[in-house]
């Protein structure tokens, strides 16, 4: 008995007589052909959920510091501390009481506190940890390009000298100028604003005025010698600015008007 030949195509009386059913088949078939793609062939890219390990790299890249910074706490009831940082780093920053504390550790954890760190300025940040003697808090992630940048900053800036704590006392140094007036405009207006610095550093200016500006926006600080700079954080009297490059040097006699 000769063998039969086994035809090269699918034939099923029942899908002659249901269009339906060959529909499911031919979508089976595809189905199948894009889960096991052909040798040499491409799959479709699959989607990959977004996480945040970019940003833990970037912490993990930058080393934090265990030099003391001067830090004022304002706490979530209004409570206002002066604190000592023991550590700094992207992702946390732990914290020393320099006197008694009214707040208990468990008013503390899980609360919302702001710090303004000489060097670092402004974060706000969660209460993770606390004790009798201080406490510890993840910084939101707002702020965590800043503490990376300045990081690295104090970093390449130690790596520059031989000696370090010169170097930290030349950027975290501020000063009042005998002449606080200062003219200021913004970046896509000539009008001229008028205020007073209240407190300068080698990159940050603390203004105080009437015109406040939103934290982003880009300013010239100063007439008719300009520096360029950006509003990182706004308050009720004023503003403060962060500038572009930092001032070679730092005297009481710095005009800005």
């Amino acid at each position: 008995m000769e063998s039969q030949t086994k035809p090269t195509h699918r034939f099923s009386i029942w899908t002659l007589a249901n269009p339906a059913a060959e529909s499911r088949e031919r979508r089976s078939d595809d189905v199948a052909a894009k889960t096991n793609p052909p040798p040499g062939g491409t799959s479709s890219p699959v989607a990959r959920p977004l996480h945040d390990r970019d940003r833990h790299s970037a912490a993990a890249s930058v080393r934090g510091t265990l030099r003391p910074f001067d830090a004022k706490c304002l706490l979530s009831n209004g409570i206002k501390l002066n604190c000592e940082t023991k550590r700094v780093e992207a992702d946390q920053i732990e914290l020393a009481y320099k006197e008694p504390a009214e707040a208990s550790r468990e008013s503390l954890l899980n609360t919302k506190v702001g710090l303004e760190i000489d060097y670092f300025g402004f974060v706000r940040g969660v209460v993770r940890q606390a004790s009798e003697t201080g406490f510890w808090m993840a910084p939101d992630i707002v702020y965590h390009e800043m503490l990376v940048r300045k990081l690295a900053e104090l970093r390449a800036a130690g790596a520059m000298t031989d000696n370090e704590r010169s170097n930290l006392e030349r950027l975290t140094a501020r000063i009042t100028l005998r002449n606080p007036a200062c003219l200021y405009r913004l970046f896509d207006d000539a009008t001229l604003y008028q205020a007073k610095i209240a407190l300068l550093s080698h990159k940050v200016a603390t203004l105080r005025t009437a015109q406040i500006q939103r934290a982003g926006t880009r300013i010239l600080l100063g007439w008719p010698d300009a520096r360029a700079g950006m509003v990182v954080r706004s308050f009720e009297s004023g503003f403060t600015v962060e500038l572009d490059e930092a001032l070679e040097a730092l005297h009481e006699n710095l005009t800005f008007a």
